[in-house]
């Protein structure tokens, strides 16, 4: 089959500084660098890869019309594989940590904070859910809620979790995150960031080609 892959911006593949779960590195590998040999592969099979945005698609009366800010593509099938678009909390120097402390994965990164002092941020179900995940690499972690109420904890599982109600207003840190700074001027040392604040969908194209979607609903903040 001829394929063509249209994309635009950055995966959280790319942000993540290394990967420990992934079968057959034996000490790890890189986000951007498994990315990468993932394109490579992809194109080595005959498969085009192009990044364009995507601004509109239509159906015809056999096939798609796939408009790009480039191009305009005919195409018997589509596949929708946009995934989710983060919730990036407004933080200064939140972009400038990633990959630096800052994370998106519990079960991703969890490992590289074993016994190490970290921070959730968020105050909804996702945020409790990778605070279950991360409970399993070290029990040092305080829930920041960014302002937001503070979360319901099961007394059975999460005890001695510190829960800080404080609005955010800064990252600090040279190389890697050090500590963060909240509005009232306190601070909080910590070794890595958690951001479990919850996804926005992309379902704009789905629903314009009349496809019946579901989504879960879920209280996260």
């Amino acid at each position: 089959m001829k394929t063509l892959i249209l994309y635009e911006g950055e995966g959280a593949l790319q942000k993540t500084e290394k990967i420990e779960n992934y079968y057959g590195f034996t000490n790890g590998i890189g986000g951007e660098e498994l990315y990468q040999a993932g394109i490579n592969q992809a194109k080595s099979i005959g498969v085009e890869i192009q990044k364009e945005e995507v601004t509109g698609m239509q159906m015809l009366e056999k096939g798609f019309e796939v408009k790009t800010a480039k191009d305009i593509y005919r195409t018997k099938t589509i596949i929708l594989a946009t995934g989710n678009k983060r919730n990036i909390p407004k933080i200064k120097n939140i972009e400038e940590f990633e990959g630096k402390g800052v994370s998106y994965c519990a079960i991703c990164d969890g490992f590289f904070y074993r016994n190490k002092n970290i921070s959730v941020v968020g105050s909804g179900n996702y945020a409790i859910s990778e605070l279950n995940e991360l409970i399993n690499s070290t029990d040092k972690i305080t829930i920041l809620t960014n302002g937001e109420k503070e979360p319901e904890l099961r007394a059975d599982t999460h005890e001695g979790i510190n829960v800080n109600t404080k609005e955010i207003e800064n990252i600090i840190g040279n190389e890697k995150v050090e500590e963060i700074r909240f509005r009232d001027g306190t601070t909080l040392k910590t070794e890595g960031i958690f951001v479990a604040t919850g996804v926005a969908g992309t379902m704009e194209f789905a629903k314009k080609l009349g496809i019946i979607t579901r989504e879960k609903q879920n209280s996260s903040k």
